[in-house]
């Protein structure tokens, strides 16, 4: 039990009731683990522990509560919580668990055999469990539960009333901005309230009707009462929206307590030196209470409210102020689907202009790093909710920027938002806003900034977001008006790529470099890129030249995950292998996806960097266990190759001495390249985009294999039927649908407007459209093509 009995004779007390409560909380955190693990094994432990952990909670004053150690009082809920949770102490759940156990008990062997009559009588000590947390939540206990849970952990202490105005910025952050939803209030502190506000979550989600009846009940009664028991009881239902509007049993009609108290709420103007800190906490509660139920606003609602949220970011009050920002941001992105345009969406962009103004004043208001990272984080909000929109005040946004990148420092979430702003305020509205000289006074030091990987931990902290943000800039940018600029971060780009980080992205930015400022951007790293691109796809051509028989084999599509050992490895480790799979794959998906690119653009430049990868990877594909998610841009890279050099598919897969194994791995490859060309998803069938786009693909397969069967008599014999057959079935597509090069351009060219959004982009459009335009892959005769395959099959059946 807790407190501890009186310290020995001789023994001091403070050092005594130190260790007893350390000792204390290790048992109970031992049992809360237990229960999560092997609940049958300790069940016979819940009926004594689970009531000394919840009478404190029930008996004690509010203030004797929160001078509980901190530890403690974590440890406590948190077995309290696992109790809840667990179906096995769910008298409801008695028949179904019980049934479960007795038939896993069966399968392992451990039950009575086949015919066994009936399932092993129920445990006593689980039995004991089950009648434990039913007393707990009977009727009235369960509603005094919640109550003490209401008033003694969820209303503000004296303490942080005198802190509100002393430090409203550590009040913000230690108690106000607390992300809601599931279980992640436990894991963001182990303070008073974070424990109550976890452990009424797990009580509303067992028992619902009651737990959300007795909180309306206690709001009701405290409505005439003091406005810290208000706000208390409105931080419960704040809490537990989900269940009070969400599924088919609607508990609470938000409209009506919108317009009758929280709408009145949101209106006033309350003083920071006069209006009482009681009322202004109020006020900011009811900003949170209207982010967490906007969703069951109306349309005609939404706005008003929207308009009372955006406005109290001028709140000369700190604390109501920052909650207003960061339900501004939460509520300016809720309506953004795609390219719907909701009247919802309409509202946030009517009072947006007055809700920057508002965010930018507060940014200024604010000292402390979180703060201003929350204020920032409205601002993109707005911003990618508007898009064009805001193009009437983009220079007047510009102005702020400069301002907030001085301040910024070395503060990594501050970058990190002025990232997101950026990127949003390039993304929506093109290249006007690459071009406006306040923009410039923080886009390119931002980029260096972030880019400057010989900082320590700046490759693992910014990098990432720093080249995304280049990658937007570069798609928005004119080279008439920014080619010098784009042009002197070149230098810095040749280090990142040398250094290999960030592939996927790198390797982007370079090939969007490359279309904007030409073929020499490439040309400079030749060696390294070559070098780059094999070493991105060493680690699938190792792995795919694992035979199928090896343990874990058959076509796995992660071989990082297979030690070769036949053994289990540690769940940890198994992740671990799992998240280096995932890069592998992305790796060498980037370094196929920028070989099919380079030799499109140029096939010298092709030749030198891209074809040794090409090589290796092509020489992989007849194994069982090339990875699926590889095969087509495999495959794409193999025909822009194959295009170039049309015998090469011959001389990769050489006949040996006695056999004609070559010529089995030919027809391999080319079975599985038609047979992926030809799978068609659902989801392109119903896009007329993804379809044309599919017909781009089918038919620069069909214009490389006819190139190869025709120059290479060799592939002809081997796979010259197949390759005949698939190339007249396209071309056979192409008549019926009268496809004609201008629409197939606009198709492909509209994937790289997705890129960017609603604003205008740069050169980048039409230098993608030129280079498809003139891609003979697109541009050249598919009827000459199947024509000649046809030739080179007749001349060798002719020849037998």
């Amino acid at each position: 039990s807790y407190p501890p009995p009186n310290a020995p004779a001789g023994v001091d007390a403070e050092e005594y009731a130190r260790m007893a409560d350390k000792l204390y909380r290790a048992s109970v955190n031992c049992l809360a683990a237990a229960v999560r693990s092997a609940p049958e094994l300790v069940a016979g432990e819940v009926a004594a522990a689970l009531p000394l952990v919840v009478e404190p909670l029930m008996t004690l004053p509010p203030a004797s509560l929160h001078a509980l150690p901190a530890k403690r009082l974590a440890a406590s809920t948190s077995f309290a919580r696992a109790c809840l949770v667990e179906p096995l102490y769910d008298a409801r759940q008695a028949g179904r668990v019980d049934r479960k156990n007795a038939l896993l008990a069966l399968v392992s062997g451990r039950g009575q055999g086949a015919l066994a009559p009936s399932p092993p009588s129920p445990d006593p000590a689980v039995e004991s469990a089950r009648a434990t947390l039913t007393a707990l939540l009977a009727a009235g206990t369960v509603e005094t539960l919640a109550e003490c849970i209401v008033g003694k952990l969820l209303r503000l202490t004296a303490g942080e009333v005198e802190e509100w105005d002393a430090d409203p910025e550590g009040r913000y952050e230690c108690d106000l901005h607390v992300d809601r939803g599931g279980g992640g209030l436990a894991e963001l502190g182990d303070g008073p309230r974070q424990c109550g506000c976890a452990l009424l979550q797990v009580l509303v989600r067992r028992e619902p009707d009651r737990v959300a009846s007795s909180l309306l009940e206690l709001t009701r009664r405290v409505a005439g009462g003091g406005m810290l028991d208000r706000e208390a009881c409105y931080r419960a239902l704040e809490l537990c929206h989900g269940t009070m509007v969400l599924g088919g049993n609607r508990r609470l009609d938000f409209g009506e307590w919108h317009s009758s108290e929280l709408a009145p709420m949101l209106a006033a103007d309350l003083a920071a030196d006069t209006s009482p800190v009681e009322d202004r906490a109020m006020q900011a509660r009811a900003v949170q209470v209207v982010d967490a139920y906007s969703t069951s606003l109306g349309e005609a609602e939404f706005g008003g409210a929207f308009r009372s949220v955006a406005r109290l970011m001028g709140a000369p009050d700190l604390v109501t102020a920052l909650c207003a920002a960061r339900a501004t941001g939460h509520m300016a992105l809720m309506h953004v689907r795609g390219t719907d345009d909701p009247p919802q969406l309409a509202s946030v962009r009517e009072h947006s202009v007055f809700a920057l103004g508002l965010a930018f004043d507060l940014a200024r208001r604010v000292e402390g790093e979180e703060c201003l990272r929350v204020t920032l984080m409205a601002v993109s909000s707005l911003v990618e909710a508007n898009g064009v929109a805001l193009e009437p005040v983009v220079r007047a946004i510009a102005e702020q920027l400069p301002g907030l990148w001085e301040r910024a420092g070395d503060s990594v979430p501050i970058h990190g938002c002025l990232l997101s702003v950026l990127q949003h305020l390039i993304m929506k509205m093109g290249y006007s806003t690459v071009e406006n000289t306040h923009v410039q006074t923080v886009l390119f030091p931002l980029l260096d900034y972030c880019t400057d990987i010989t900082q320590v931990n700046r490759a693992e902290t910014l990098l990432e977001d720093g080249l995304r943000l280049w990658l937007v800039t570069l798609v928005s940018s004119r080279v008439s008006t920014m080619g010098q600029s784009l042009t002197s971060m070149l230098p810095r780009l040749e280090q990142i790529v040398r250094s290999g980080l960030e592939p996927q992205l790198s390797l982007k930015v370079l090939q969007t470099n490359a279309k904007l400022l030409g073929p020499q951007v490439v040309e400079s790293l030749a060696p390294v890129l070559a070098d780059l691109l094999a070493k991105l796809v060493d680690p699938v051509v190792r792995s795919s030249s694992v035979t199928s028989s090896s343990p874990g084999g058959g076509g796995g599509d992660n071989d990082e995950m297979d030690d070769g050992s036949g053994r289990q490895a540690p769940d940890a480790e198994r992740q671990d292998r799992a998240d280096r799979g995932k890069e592998t794959i992305q790796g060498a998906a980037a370094a196929l996806h920028f070989a099919a690119f380079v030799m499109r653009l140029s096939p010298d430049l092709g030749r030198r960097i891209a074809f040794p990868a090409v090589a290796e990877i092509a020489r992989s594909l007849p194994g069982e266990r090339f990875p699926a998610p590889l095969l087509e841009p495999a495959f794409d890279a193999l025909g822009r190759m194959l295009w170039i050099e049309p015998v090469c598919l011959a001389e990769l897969f050489p006949n040996g001495a006695a056999d004609d194994d070559g010529d089995r791995k030919i027809a391999a490859v080319v079975g599985r390249w038609i047979e992926v060309s030809t799978s068609v998803s659902v989801l392109t069938m119903m896009s007329a985009r993804a379809q044309k786009i599919t017909f781009i693909e089918q038919k620069g397969a069909a214009l490389s294999l006819c190139a190869a069967v025709f120059r290479s008599p060799r592939v002809a014999r081997a796979a010259g039927t197949q390759v005949h057959g698939y190339a007249r079935r396209v071309l056979e597509a192409e008549t019926r649908s009268e496809v004609d090069l201008d629409s197939l351009v606009e198709a492909a060219c509209s994937v790289t407007r997705r890129v960017v959004g609603d604003g205008p982009l740069g050169d980048v459009s039409a230098r993608t459209a030129d280079m498809l335009a003139s891609d003979p892959l697109l541009t050249m005769s598919l009827k000459e093509a199947v024509e000649g395959a046809e030739k080179a099959v007749r001349a060798l059946e002719g020849g037998n």
